[in-house]
């Protein structure tokens, strides 16, 4: 993978708060949001990631990196200014009344009820900074529409890089169409985007990915037809978020490895979609939206890859291993973070 092995990004990166509901389960501080889920993915997948962002100068974000920095993330791209800003989530882990699976986003301070620390894009005054400091890369992720972003992938695509956009919903800007149109792959969830087949009748990119959650995938490549592929579910699943992360990792890693994309067969792209899916579905067998990271090497999740491609959607609980990383943290930890902010 060493001339494939770049990936650059800017979006939504966030500290994940991560509590289950039960004390006997200590909380868990993690990086988050679906920029920072996807190039910490990447980077445990094999690739050399640089995020781009511009955080808060705080504890908020000494977490953040900390987490981020088991993983090999490269963070030279990573700004702590004054002005910058930090995004909190907290991510509980919870049942429906059937026993299933459900979690739930917070954005407010439960110690005080005010609204935790927000998305900052970074500033489009400081990408000729960053450029001169950009490695070419094969991938440009985004997925938080904003001047810098946008500036960003055109730099990459200038370079020969793909563009890899997921909106976390639509609008009628002008920049979310500059983004839509210098764009290689776009992928949205049908949850966040309803109406995408109605809003765009003909193909925006090379290939379109709509992600149905228990309901599979649709696709289009290179073409105005949409393809549906099947979804795979795993039994006994513990946690669901984080699985379109893994989903969108999987299918960067398996397309950058097959080579130019507009070259690419449609077998190959649906290979491509389905160990994405398989990759997501491995992971709700887990707390937080990288819980297999912590919980299996990554040839062990690539066995298990292997094993739900086959058709074996029944694992093996005794085969979910002990933490392989510590968590130090505990309850006492949370009410201090959210006590300082």
């Amino acid at each position: 993978m060493s001339n494939l092995s770049n990936i650059t990004g800017t979006g939504f990166l966030t500290l994940d708060v991560i509590l289950n509901g039960s004390k006997n389960t200590p909380p868990k501080f993690q990086a988050g949001g679906s920029f920072g889920n996807v190039l910490t993915i990447l980077s445990f997948l094999g690739f050399n990631t640089y995020p781009i962002s511009r955080l808060a100068d705080n504890k908020v974000t000494d977490l953040l990196l900390e987490d981020i920095k088991k993983w090999n993330v490269n963070i030279d791209l990573i700004f702590k200014e004054d002005n910058g800003s930090t995004p909190i989530i907290i991510h509980r882990i919870l049942k429906d009344k059937l026993g299933n699976p459900k979690h739930k986003f917070e954005f407010k301070n439960p110690n005080n009820g005010k609204w935790l620390p927000s998305y900052r894009p970074f500033l489009s005054k400081d990408v000729k900074q960053v450029e001169r400091n950009l490695p070419k890369s094969n991938v440009y992720y985004f997925d938080r529409v904003s001047r810098s972003s946008i500036d960003l992938a055109k730099i990459s695509k200038e370079k020969g890089g793909l563009v890899y956009f997921e909106p976390s919903s639509y609008n009628t800007s002008k920049q979310f169409k500059e983004a839509i149109s210098v764009s290689d792959i776009i992928k949205f969830s049908s949850d966040r985007i309803k109406n995408y087949k109605e809003l765009f009748p003909k193909n925006n990119s090379i290939l379109e990915i709509e992600t149905l959650g228990a309901n599979g995938i649709n696709y289009r490549f290179k073409s105005d037809e949409w393809i549906k592929l099947p979804p795979f579910l795993v039994s006994n699943p513990i946690d669901t978020a984080g699985a379109g992360d893994w989903c969108s990792s999987g299918i960067i890693k398996k397309l950058c490895l097959n080579g130019i994309l507009v070259n690419q067969s449609k077998e190959q792209i649906e290979k491509a979609l389905n160990y994405g899916q398989a990759l997501g579905a491995i992971n709700c067998l887990f707390d937080g939206a990288r819980g297999a990271m912590y919980n299996k090497t990554i040839h062990e999740i690539e066995s298990l890859v292997s094993d739900i491609l086959d058709g074996n959607f029944n694992i093996d609980p005794e085969s979910i291993i002990p933490k392989k990383i510590p968590n130090k943290y505990t309850y006492s930890d949370v009410d201090k973070l959210f006590n300082s902010i």
